[in-house]
């Protein structure tokens, strides 16, 4: 007998992916409002899920996660108005009364008036503020300050991978989940910061430990990445006595590769290793 596979939706604006399933677990990743997963399994307090984005595998508390029939699961995927929400995180209320929570980068139908959810239209309560830029860069110094979140991807909070990962997915580039990945998923042209240029994508290791940081290259040894929050600092040597940015001795030091920057391509299926990769 065929299996039949089971779908869902994320049902509100941020849902935390738990390693485990409990509430003190670590949350190792996030579902954003719109976005499908395949359901493994469902106990009716926590359900395992794989995310259609990003093949990521976790723990979501099942009150957060909308079941779709197969019916409702293509309709959704193929519905012509849905994109990534390219403003900053907001709220929209509904005809009904009720009200969602927008992160940039929900996955939904988006017009000029609001969002559509399963039938009810959400309006904007004021004039929502553009984060997406005309390009990678400019996106993200869109999120200069934004703090820093293990497991985040989103305006609200957000880990270095997930900072990369999520600049990207605005502008239709869909990168794996953590920085070891990716890593392997770029184009590679060197070890060295004088063979960066502006654009460029910088990854970076500690002592014995795999890649485990990374972030966008802006030239002139400026490195702009989350660290305690999304800020931009120096790591070339030569120009530490300069004091517009603070100097980073430990990522100056820690180059592991330099990669060009990324092109739209489909995401490939690589095995994770979850523990240092953020």
């Amino acid at each position: 007998m065929k299996e039949v596979k089971r779908y869902g939706v994320a049902n509100i604006g941020i849902v935390p992916i738990r390693e485990t399933p409990s509430d003190a677990a670590e949350m190792v990743n996030q579902l954003l409002l719109g976005e499908t997963v395949e359901i493994l399994s469902d106990d009716g307090i926590w359900t395992h899920i794989i995310s259609h984005f990003d093949n990521y595998q976790g723990w979501v508390s099942s009150t957060q996660i909308r079941g779709l029939s197969e019916p409702d699961f293509h309709h959704w995927v193929t519905h012509p108005e849905r994109r990534r929400f390219p403003y900053r995180s907001t709220l929209v209320q509904g005809n009904s009364q009720s009200h969602l929570q927008i992160p940039c980068g929900a996955f939904l139908p988006v017009s000029y008036r609001g969002i559509e959810w399963f039938g009810e239209d959400y309006f904007f309560s004021s004039e929502p503020v553009r984060i997406k830029g005309k390009d990678v860069i400019e996106t993200a110094h869109a999120f200069l300050g934004v703090s820093y979140l293990w497991g985040g991807r989103n305006d609200g909070g957000i880990d270095c991978s997930g900072f990369i990962q999520t600049v990207h997915m605005l502008h239709g580039i869909t990168l794996p989940r953590d920085s070891g990945d990716q890593f392997r998923f770029g184009e590679q042209k060197g070890t060295r910061l004088d063979e960066a240029e502006a654009g460029d994508i910088i990854f970076f290791k500690y002592k014995d430990r795999p890649v485990s940081h990374i972030g966008f290259y802006l030239g002139k040894g400026l490195l702009l990445h989350a660290s305690a929050q999304v800020r931009i600092q120096q790591i070339d040597p030569a120009r530490q006595s300069e004091t517009e940015y603070s100097f980073n001795q430990a990522l100056s030091e820690g180059i592991e590769g330099i990669i060009r920057p990324y092109k739209p391509s489909p995401v490939q299926s690589i095995l994770k290793n979850h523990e240092t990769q953020r």
